[in-house]
């Protein structure tokens, strides 16, 4: 069942009592913007209603003017919230059709919406606007779709058959030129096109044939005897059980490849129409996910929002001072997950291991 149904016939009776009765409802409110606000994580509604003509005093024409904008105000609020998407083409609305906890949780988020503004005009019309936070510890629409992962998984390997990206910029550059150089550099080295299936291979640009893979960078470390070994913690499946599995190395021997001391991660998804969800992921061209809600602390994710969505470069504070640029080179799974080069997914992951701005949350989406 819809969650729109749940207040609908409050709101139709309240309403049409109402307008039955000759009173234009009261114009909308221009402070406000209505629907799903990415940027400032809220959905927002301005709900109208009117009072009868036959109120017999002004109290009583107030509170049935605003009885009726309220449960036209729920009425909104469910609509939008059917059609918010959690994860690529799962919306809230999918997930009450088979969960009912998730159901019972959601109109408990509706019913708790918080009323940001009110006024009751002299034309006898009523007018408020409600807020319902995407996340956020209290009644907010994360708290209430998002289900704790049974254990939170380890952040995979990086592909130790490519090197790396290197970054054409240094500590000292502006967001706004890192930006410039990334997209030229994604541009300039031809990568390979986004696979259509997860097991496609994937093949370096010709400009990276001769760069010694990561695995071969590390053992010329290890054979300089820079750094210890460690014993292997976790073995990624790379799809054949008898294909030549490549060796895990350890977080130092990763961590020992990191760059930048970065702060944070900005993915450049300009041009690829890119449509904000709540539960973003991010693969590389592989179909390996690097980064998803399974990874990461979900109380914290409730909390704060896996990532910023951003259409300009002037608010990407959340990804700190000194971010890693990288630019994605396609979108999976309804326009939903961004897709990273095998060289960019191997640098943030290295970059990750080093300063664990994923496991912090520091991640931002640019967008259009």
């Amino acid at each position: 069942m819809k969650v729109s149904k749940i207040f609908s016939a409050i709101a139709a009776a309240v309403i049409l009592f109402a307008t039955s009765n000759g009173v234009s409802a009261a114009p909308k409110a221009n402070s406000f913007v209505e629907g799903v606000d990415w940027k400032n994580q809220v959905i927002t509604v301005t709900g109208e209603g009117v009072a009868p003509t036959n109120a017999v005093n002004y109290t009583q024409a107030k509170g049935l003017a605003s009885k009726a904008a309220q449960a036209d105000a729920y009425r909104k609020l469910a609509e939008i919230i059917n059609g918010v998407r959690v994860e690529g083409e799962t919306t809230v609305e999918k997930m009450l059709t088979t969960q009912d906890k998730v159901q019972v949780r959601v109109e408990a988020t509706i019913k708790g919406a918080k009323i940001v503004d009110e006024t009751f005009l002299s034309d006898g019309g009523y007018r408020v606007v409600m807020q319902v936070p995407l996340f956020g510890v209290s009644n907010s629409l994360a708290g209430a779709v998002l289900e704790k992962p049974t254990a939170i998984e380890p952040f995979p390997n990086p592909v130790v058959e490519v090197a790396p990206s290197s970054m054409p910029y240094t500590s000292t550059t502006p967001v706004k030129r890192r930006l410039e150089v990334t997209k030229v550099t994604v541009e300039e080295e031809n990568y390979a096109p986004v696979p259509t299936t997860p097991t496609t291979p994937y093949k370096p640009p010709l400009s990276r044939m001769s760069v010694p893979s990561l695995d071969t960078i590390i053992l010329q470390k290890v054979q300089a005897n820079t750094f210890a070994m460690q014993e292997p913690t976790y073995q990624p499946n790379y799809g054949s059980s008898t294909a030549t599995q490549p060796t895990r190395r350890s977080v130092a021997d990763y961590a020992s490849m990191a760059e930048g001391d970065y702060t944070g991660l900005i993915v450049d998804c300009r041009g690829l129409e890119l449509q904000p969800v709540m539960s973003p992921v991010i693969v590389n061209s592989n179909g390996t996910k690097i980064y998803g809600h399974k990874n990461l602390d979900i109380d914290k994710v409730i909390s704060e929002g896996m990532a910023d969505y951003i259409d300009d470069t002037e608010h990407v504070d959340r990804a700190g001072t000194n971010p890693l640029v990288v630019r994605a080179v396609g979108v999976q799974n309804f326009n939903s997950n961004p897709v990273l080069a095998i060289p960019d997914s191997n640098r943030v992951l290295i970059e990750n291991y080093a300063t664990k701005f994923l496991k912090d949350l520091k991640v931002v989406f640019l967008f259009d």
